[in-house]
């Protein structure tokens, strides 16, 4: 469904763009990708590498950096989609490396934290239950499963073959990637105006650490986890920057229709489904808290948000770290995002044009249309009316741009 969060006191636009995109694993990645296709090839004139401010929490900060480093959408959903191993050095299996390290590590704790519980039950075994004993041999366990450092070299590479820079301070646009600080729990973000020494590569290995499944990343003696552990999108480092339009996308939203599996629902899907649906609607509850909020505090600010159907049957079974289907997915996520666009463009078209951008009503209504069209559609020369017209929007927007405080 598309969202739009109409602006409370909409004035003449700042011709400032930005993009949201939350978290999800490598489903939300794939989704958002698919999805931003979708909203590029159905809206003009809009290009994704050209918004002025990109905000990426876990999945969604890999494909943050990305647009922010110039890399359109048509090259990303090549490399991560639908390439092929001698093409590009995308391999899933390198994102699932054991951490080596922390099981070595952890393993020589083992026979004196085996020692040292067997001694405490010894020691008064009428007291001590078996929750206090696998407490403390459960300190043995690595802090995580996977080691994500590949990611982060994957991504480098993809930065210096295809991007513009991996340092923050050198981009051309405003990036924010959003992690989580392990030992305060507070939110850490990388970008412009606040740990911009930090690589991208670096900081978006920090923001996607999940919890469990990947260790924490040290930068600078300080550990950091998936920024969703605290933000599902956080919209506002974009709204912040005075952004007049932002687009934004989470993909993952919880399940509202009872699965005919029996009688008792969800809950007859065993441990994944239960928990999956409460870590869904933990990070959709987040998500409508923030965006009723946003509505006072940035009342100048339009916002679309694409997410999937709350009874999308597909999506809800599908495995969020699953890499196998990730073309489909994203043709999946591309053709459910048209749908909804063709669904609610008269919602959108007054919000839209305040900004100067339309419906693409020709891609829009073909039948047959799919993110493989998109991707290796070649652009067609702009009439010179259009190129005048896009120049004067460029021209409006810098200068607008110079004249902030």
């Amino acid at each position: 469904m598309i969202t739009i969060k109409a602006a409370a006191k909409p004035t003449p636009s700042n011709l400032k763009f930005g993009l949201a995109l939350a978290g999800g694993g490598p489903l939300g990645g794939f989704y958002e990708l698919g999805a931003l296709c979708a909203i590029q090839d159905s809206l003009e004139p809009l290009e994704m590498t050209e918004l002025d401010v990109y905000v990426g929490v876990s999945a969604g900060a890999f494909i943050a950096a990305g647009l922010a480093n110039g890399i359109d959408l048509k090259k990303m959903s090549q490399i991560f989609a639908f390439s092929k191993r001698t093409e590009t050095p995308f391999n899933p299996d390198h994102f699932l490396q054991p951490a080596y390290k922390d099981y070595i590590l952890n393993l020589a704790k083992t026979p004196a934290l085996i020692s040292k519980t067997l001694l405490k039950w010894l020691h008064n075994p009428l007291k001590t239950s078996v929750v206090d004993l696998l407490e403390m041999a459960g300190t043995a366990l690595p802090a995580g499963v996977f080691n994500n450092e590949k990611l982060e070299n994957f991504l480098k590479t993809i930065i210096q073959d295809y991007g513009q820079t991996n340092d923050f301070r050198k981009l051309k646009k405003e990036l924010y990637v959003v992690a989580c600080e392990l030992n305060s729990g507070k939110i850490a973000a990388f970008g412009n105006n606040i740990r911009n020494h930090i690589p991208i590569s670096k900081a978006v290995q920090a923001s996607s650490a999940l919890p469990g499944l990947y260790s924490p990343v040290n930068i600078e003696g300080k550990y950091y986890v998936d920024g969703a552990l605290r933000r599902t999108m956080n919209a506002s480092a974009a709204l912040k920057q005075d952004t007049h339009l932002l687009f934004a996308v989470n993909p993952i939203v919880p399940f509202e229709r009872s699965i005919e599996l029996n009688k008792k629902g969800l809950a007859e899907g065993g441990l994944p489904l239960v928990l999956s649906q409460t870590f869904r609607s933990i990070v959709q509850s987040r998500l409508k808290s923030g965006l009723d909020k946003y509505e006072s505090l940035y009342p100048h600010a339009d916002i679309i948000l694409a997410e999937p159907d709350a009874d999308d049957e597909t999506l809800f079974k599908s495995n969020l770290f699953s890499y196998s289907k990730r073309d489909q997915l994203c043709e999946y996520a591309f053709q459910l995002t048209r749908e909804h666009i063709r669904k609610q463009q008269n919602d959108m078209t007054p919000v839209l044009q305040r900004h100067g951008l339309y419906i693409n009503h020709t891609n829009l209504s073909q039948p047959n249309r799919s993110i493989l069209s998109f991707i290796h559609e070649k652009s067609t020369p702009l009439h010179w009316s259009e190129q005048l017209s896009h120049s004067l929007d460029a021209l409006e927007r810098s200068i607008r741009a110079s004249n902030r405080p």
